[in-house]
């Protein structure tokens, strides 16, 4: 005979508790989603250096040695993804 499954049952839980976390995530990801902007996506000054695992005053610097291009838009800083996706690719060193 077949086993019945309840809400009480560890599959079942373990299955809802997954749905729960996605729900949660989805959320997240909602809140951080930023519309488009001339077709353009931007991020922050502290979205970029969150993003990349480097200080700001990383990025003023790689600003001010002209390394990344950057839009300044009354005193806030924006870089468009594209641009730094542009140069990640030209600073990657491929396993040998």
């Amino acid at each position: 005979m077949k086993e019945i499954y309840d809400k009480e049952h560890d599959v079942i839980r373990k299955f809802l508790s997954m749905g729960r976390r996605n729900i949660e995530m989805l959320e997240e990801i909602a809140l951080e989603y930023k519309p488009f902007l001339m077709g353009k996506r931007f991020m922050t000054d502290a979205q970029l250096s969150e993003r990349l695992g480097i200080s700001r005053r990383t990025l003023q610097d790689f600003r001010d040695r002209g390394i990344i291009p950057f839009y300044r838009l009354d005193g806030k800083i924006l870089y468009e993804e594209k641009d730094i996706a542009e140069y990640l690719s030209s600073i990657y060193i491929p396993k040998y």
